[in-house]
């Protein structure tokens, strides 16, 4: 990745928002790639104060946990990308805390419901998510997108090795899960030997909400998100 590689401060400061989101104690990881990548200049976004939520971070990350990664609203601030966001990880939270039969189930995260609503719905999920013990984890602590474009397949696999190596593996075994779910086909052939020898069978593999499919066949992820995680 070379001069493309991601400042350490935006490393460190999306691992801060992991870890304002991080339950007591955890009962499900949902295994991605990594955040996108987030520049100096892009932390240098201030994000308004959230009386919800004492103490989050304020500097802005392109990663689902800063709330305002697809929120202008919440920097209103000119150097806030024009385009950013993941609402995909928005319906994959959405549906590990509720039963999904329709598209139009993902509206109260979606822009589709106004802004302060929805930013009132997103605290709310991403609360009860914490309280149920479901985290989001990357394998690559750094970041594997930027512009649209990921490394080629080597690089990226000897990047999630090394991550996985040197500090995630650590992170899901003191985690001791009962259940990790691997978004992407990718992330588990590169890591299923060791995800195996750590969780065993207690491991579920989801394509990327992100793939080539149909409808109706994301739709069928989704409502799985919603069988492994919503227990009552």
């Amino acid at each position: 990745m070379g001069h493309d590689m991601e400042p350490y401060e935006s490393v460190a400061l999306v691992e801060k928002y992991r870890q304002y989101w991080k339950p007591n104690k955890i009962s499900v990881i949902l295994l991605a790639e990594s955040h996108v990548f987030t520049s100096d200049e892009n932390r240098q976004i201030i994000i308004h104060q959230l009386p919800a939520l004492p103490s989050y971070p304020t500097e802005y990350a392109k990663f689902v946990y800063c709330l305002a990664y697809g929120e202008r609203q919440l920097t209103e601030n000119n150097s806030h990308p024009q385009r950013d966001g993941t609402p995909q990880f928005w319906k994959i939270f959405y549906s590990c805390n509720n039963r999904i039969t329709a598209k139009k189930d993902f509206s109260p995260v979606l822009s589709k419901t106004n802004y302060e609503q929805r930013i009132k719905n997103k605290i709310e999920l991403l609360l009860r998510l914490q309280q149920k013990g479901i985290w989001l984890v990357d394998s690559s602590i750094i970041a594997l997108y930027n512009n649209g474009k990921k490394p080629e397949n080597k690089i990226m696999s000897s990047v999630i090795r090394t991550s996985w190596a040197g500090y995630t593996r650590g992170v899901i075994e003191k985690a001791d899960p009962a259940l990790i779910i691997c978004i992407g086909q990718g992330v588990y052939s590169i890591l299923k030997n060791d995800i195996k020898k750590l969780v065993g069978n207690r491991c579920k593999v989801m394509l990327q909400p992100n793939a080539r499919l149909k409808s109706e066949e994301h739709m069928a992820n989704f409502k799985k998100y919603g069988e492994l995680c919503c227990k009552e």
